[in-house]
């Protein structure tokens, strides 16, 4: 692979569709789409963000391939910084397939999974935080995970890094000076000015570390387990939020006997939610097993939806799941209300939120709390960590930075400086290192 091919690969999903996009990226893309395609206005000087209607021909035979639209990116108003040109034709595989090979017939080769925008990370139209956010925007499996990645990518927290690392070379030209001309009265109380530089580059580390477990959540997903005793409706309720008959529905006690899972968008959240089988005191075999099942997902929930049969009065096993989860997150959900209501306010119930899980009565204020109870009031212009790498990569600098304050000499604190500069030069791409890009753009699909 060279950066210097011109590469081509179609942008858009396999399969039949009404379009059909085809990008390529290279110093040929120019010469390779004049002779293959002829503009109806006679055009061959095209001009940078412009769209020309025309047909494609095999230059072998001059056989019309198909009618398209090219739109022409030239450099370095590109996504990639190269010449890129898009032809948006049918979305036949065989027109597609067609077009492709001719291009890679001329001396184009198929691109390689997200070198479009590794082509774009190399050219500096972005960064590697960027890059990042380009797949998770297109990847992002709910609304919040939308926003935060469309907030990565104008390059926000990209903005908080390069502030973060400005500071970081202010402290350490500080302290080289302290090294090189220990004797000038501007550096006399060094050791107060490094001290408190230190501090604050911590706090700032910390402040961002401090969202990315919202940040990390929002984009991979909250564990939610609906629990509670046999036929208090369980299954109905996951029916009911997931929108259609996943699980199966019977009056006869047990019919879950183990859990089932699916993922779902609630409220712009994304969740994967349990349902689970019910827990009673003589479970044996099988049973015992699905309980105990049960118990090992509550350990590993995120939020609990702990539901009460209102036509019953509570019982020793109601008592139980509600000791069990008692440390949990959970919202406590009386169920059935459409019957004739049996079960006693209790002082456990009294912020309890009643529901028709068969009729959908109050499901609205249900997810209402549910998100709010997964996705605590912030302040939104915070920035949230969506990534381990970024996470990993923080922790890194701090612990330098921890370093730095024990140390007994300028010496070992510069240092510690430049190896923290490293790690932040690595969080933004400044600094490359292969096994990083490999491991981000393998993620990408071929057109991206």
């Amino acid at each position: 692979m060279s950066l210097n091919d011109t590469i081509v690969a179609c942008a858009t999903p396999a399969g039949y569709s009404s379009i059909g996009v085809i990008r390529i990226s290279g110093d040929q893309t120019l010469s390779l789409v004049k002779k293959i395609f002829v503009s109806r206005q006679k055009i061959q000087d095209f001009e940078t963000n412009h769209a020309y209607y025309g047909n494609i021909i095999d230059p072998d035979n001059n056989d019309v391939i198909d009618k398209i639209i090219a739109t022409f990116y030239l450099t370095p108003h590109s996504y990639t910084g190269e010449d890129v040109v898009e032809l948006s034709c049918h979305g036949n595989p065989l027109i597609i397939d067609r077009i492709t090979k001719i291009l890679t017939g001329m001396g184009a080769r198929i691109a390689q999974r997200g070198e479009f925008t590794k082509r774009a990370l190399l050219n500096g139209k972005i960064d590697l935080l960027q890059a990042e956010a380009v797949l998770d925007t297109v990847i992002a499996p709910c609304n919040e995970a939308r926003k935060l990645a469309i907030t990565q990518y104008e390059g926000k927290l990209s903005d908080k890094i390069y502030e973060l690392r400005s500071k970081i070379v202010d402290l350490l030209s500080f302290v080289e000076a302290n090294i090189d001309f220990p004797e000038e009265e501007d550096i006399q109380n060094s050791d107060i000015g490094i001290e408190g530089g230190l501090k604050s580059i911590i706090e700032e580390i910390d402040e961002l570390l401090k969202g990315a477990e919202i940040g990390v959540k929002i984009k991979e997903g909250y564990k939610v387990l609906i629990t509670g005793r046999t036929n208090v409706g369980k299954s109905t309720l996951f029916n009911k939020l997931v929108g259609y008959d996943r699980a199966i529905i019977h009056e006869e006690p047990g019919t879950t006997r183990d859990y089932i899972e699916d993922r779902i968008e609630v409220s712009g959240l994304y969740l994967c939610l349990f349902d689970t089988a019910g827990i009673f005191n003589t479970a044996a075999g099988p049973d015992k097993i699905a309980q105990d099942r049960t118990i090992s997902l509550v350990e590993q929930s995120d939020l609990i939806l702990l539901m009460f049969d209102g036509s019953e009065p509570m019982n020793e096993e109601d008592l139980y799941l509600y000791n069990l989860t008692k440390d949990k997150d959970k919202i406590l959900i009386v169920n059935k209300i459409d019957l004739n209501i049996r079960l006693n306010e209790s002082e456990i119930l009294c912020d309890s939120i009643k529901i028709s899980a068969k009729t959908g009565k109050n499901i609205d204020l249900l997810i209402q709390n549910i998100k709010s109870k997964l996705l605590p009031k912030f302040d939104h212009k915070q920035i949230l960590l969506t990534r381990q790498r970024h996470i990993d990569a923080l922790k890194n600098a701090k612990e330098y930075f921890i370093r730095a304050q024990k140390a007994y000499s300028p010496e070992t604190i510069a240092f510690e400086l430049h190896a923290a500069l490293d790690v932040i030069g690595e969080l933004t791409g400044k600094v490359m290192r292969k096994e990083i890009l490999d491991r981000i753009f393998e993620e990408f699909c071929i057109g991206k």
